[in-house]
């Protein structure tokens, strides 16, 4: 084991209430099972597949978690990666999507947005570590565009992650290498007629690296709960706070030449900034007849990321570095209802819900800069984004084994951009903003059917087939911009994508859970707002086809197997537009040593296929372990698949003793030393 690549964390645990929910059984009979719960959050589809699923407070808990966002592992297919310091959003991948941080995948918290539109760094950027993962109740998980529910960014898929309304008392120490440090105070008490709820995180990683990360995280939680699982209602304020050093992604010759090893660093004054408080509320009442829901945010949010992704292809002499700066405040509120009756004797449902948000983003900027320090402007505007959605969903169950859902989607948006990059008498044109002026306004909607049919179950085997439209906006910086550069053109505004998708679930065979699902996802266009250059780059219409297999297997009371592969084939429906590398993009003094022009259909950082199993146990005499491996296939570089990515594969490890009120575990994180690393391809002097 290497030193930096494997982390130990010895956690113990004092509870004062009775053992953690985090390891015990709901039921309490501890016979070791790892029970599913059904989510009913703020609108949630009653549209079924084989690829959703819900995974509960014990499954979360009972692997191994370095950072808040790996809770998303717990989807299966889903990777979570970490490429440029502890405190940036992680990097996700689904179904054959570099999702970047966010992008085509819609991520929620206690029915608030993670997502990002219009952001500095990236389109759709989700940033998660404001979780603390001790904290959430439950996670529930829907793959493709199929639910009425979910507009922005659920093309891969969509995961909502809910929040506890009861835990017992809790203090928790970690200790590990690296500079690995972690305190968390977890609480309840009965306050009036509900229960207030509270927890304090403190946290601290270097990391294996050169130029330690020294991230710095502080997050709190104050929730108080009123009622019982049919009339309930919740108030929420969250706070984060984190800061943090980034080694990032680094040439390959830079280490073969011996200039640097694999953990050193070329820009050592990389790194970044973020904070996020919110305040939410949520009513939701059910009875026999109906289903009312509401919900209402705020949140507040900034970020300043400093990177230097081309060291000095740009500037020969001060070198590449850019700070992405983000300032924003987001307001939100949803409300649904569901209405339980029959028609000429058959069962059927039908929920009407309604949607809006609006980002108030005072600033998002990219500003060159040497050592920290802002040396120039990039790009520089105030934006004012807002959306609003009405959806209807009917379900009929037209025989015990037949069932239809049919769901309807109207989403609109506003954009309305405001260039910070004037002339001297308040104009804005090419002189002032060379990637041509952002200033306009621009409305755009989209209509987005879905249809699903469940058939069975038959032999204890339910059959799913789902077809949907949804859609992912684009940055609106893009949209507005006013095409006077001809290298710089408006983009669209709303990005569609059509999903057909065929699968099964069975436990037809004792103590054994499978479902298989084949989908096909084509996006009109992937247009994605390149947050490193400041620009919208259209990269074409593109198609993914896949397999998905998930597996669990209860062994015995105590002991349970996994096992999930997901393999896909995505390519863009033409040819690319040749990719030069950012050879474009280099300085006069220090142009590329040859002409580069990429052409192909592969598209770059997709992963072609994607395994995870693992075991999970939980003795009756305390004990309790996981194991954890992971594997993340090849992926195309390019768009000619001549370089590419190679795979890799990770295991985790865990292994604790519970015993009254103490708790004591041992985590291992990349037992097999796993070099761990997604490539990308730029061309960089260094």
């Amino acid at each position: 084991m290497t030193m930096g690549l494997v982390k130990a964390v010895l956690v113990c645990v004092l509870i004062l209430g009775g053992i953690s929910a985090a390891r015990a059984d709901a039921g309490g009979d501890n016979d070791g099972s790892l029970d599913t719960i059904t989510i009913v959050a703020t609108g949630v589809s009653n549209m079924d597949a084989a690829s959703a699923g819900d995974v509960s407070q014990a499954q979360i808990m009972s692997q191994p978690l370095l950072r808040p966002a790996a809770v998303l592992e717990n989807v299966p297919g889903l990777i979570v990666t970490q490429h440029s310091g502890e405190g940036k959003a992680n990097q996700y991948f689904l179904r054959a999507f570099n999702l970047d941080h966010g992008t085509d995948l819609a991520s929620e918290v206690d029915d608030m947005p993670v997502n990002m539109p219009t952001h500095a760094h990236g389109q759709g950027y989700s940033d998660l570590n404001f979780l603390i993962p001790e904290f959430a109740a439950d996670l529930h998980y829907k793959k493709g565009p199929s639910y009425a529910d979910e507009g922005d960014f659920a093309t891969a898929g969509t995961v909502r992650v809910g929040l506890v309304n009861h835990l017992p008392t809790s203090a928790t120490l970690g200790y590990g290498e690296d500079g690995y440090r972690r305190a968390l105070v977890l609480g309840s008490t009965p306050l009036g007629a509900g229960t207030l709820l509270g927890a304090g995180e403190v946290y601290h990683n270097d990391g294996p690296f050169e130029v330690p990360d020294d991230y710095k995280r502080l997050n709190g939680v104050l929730r108080y709960y009123a009622g019982n699982e049919r009339d309930y209602w919740t108030l929420t304020g969250m706070a984060y706070s984190g800061q943090w050093n980034s080694t990032d992604q680094v040439p390959q010759r830079s280490i073969d030449e011996g200039i640097i090893d694999r953990f050193g660093s070329l820009a050592p004054s990389d790194g970044g900034n973020s904070s996020r408080s919110s305040l939410s509320f949520s009513r939701v009442k059910r009875t026999d007849t109906d289903q009312v829901q509401l919900s209402a945010y705020v949140i507040r949010y900034q970020l300043d990321l400093w990177s230097t992704f081309t060291y000095y292809l740009k500037d020969p002499t001060l070198g590449d570095q850019m700070l992405q700066h983000d300032d924003r405040v987001i307001y939100g509120a949803k409300g649904s209802k569901t209405w339980f009756s029959e028609i000429i004797g058959i069962p059927m449902s039908n929920v009407i819900g309604l949607q809006t948000r609006i980002d108030d983003i005072r600033d998002v900027g990219i500003f060159p800069t040497y050592q920290r320090q802002i040396i120039g402007t990039t790009q520089n505007a105030g934006v004012l984004e807002s959306n609003a959605a009405v959806y209807a969903e009917n379900s009929l169950q037209w025989r015990p084994d037949v069932r239809t859902v049919v769901g309807l989607r109207e989403d609109a948006f506003d954009f309305d951009v405001r260039d910070k990059m004037l002339n001297a008498n308040g104009s804005c044109n090419l002189n002032s903003d060379p990637l041509g002026c952002v200033t306009g306004t621009k409305r755009a909607s989209i209509f987005s059917p879905k249809l699903g049919i469940v058939l069975g179950p038959w032999a204890k085997t339910t059959y799913f087939i789902n077809i949907a439209d949804g859609y992912h906006s684009n940055d609106a910086r893009g949209i507005t911009r006013s095409g006077a550069n001809p290298d710089v053109s408006p983009v669209t505004p709303l990005t569609r994508a059509t999903s057909a998708e065929v699968g099964i679930f069975s436990n037809a065979v004792f103590d054994w859970e499978t479902s298989l699902d084949v989908f096909e996802l084509k996006l009109k266009s992937e247009l994605v707002f390149d947050g490193d250059a400041g620009v919208t780059a259209p990269s074409g219409a593109t198609t993914r086809t896949g397999i998905e297999w998930g597996n669990t297997y209860h062994i015995n009371r105590w002991l349970s197997a996994e096992l999930n592969a997901a393999f896909t084939r995505a390519r863009f429906d033409q040819n690319a537009p040749p990719d030069d590398l950012g050879c474009a993009d280099a300085a006069a003094s220090n142009p590329c040593t040859q002409s580069i022009a990429i052409v192909g259909r592969y598209i770059p950082n997709s992963p072609t296929n994607v395994i995870d199993a693992g075991l999970t146990a939980q003795r009756e005499s305390g004990w309790f372990g996981a194991l954890r491996a992971r594997h993340f296939g090849e992926s195309p570089l390019v768009e000619d698949n001549s370089a590419r990515s190679p795979a890799y594969t990770t295991v985790d490890g865990q292994i604790g003793f519970r015993r009254n009120k103490w708790l004591a575990a041992l985590d291992v994180f990349n037992i097999s030393t796993s070099n761990g690393t997604t490539s990308s391809t730029t061309t960089s002097p260094v």
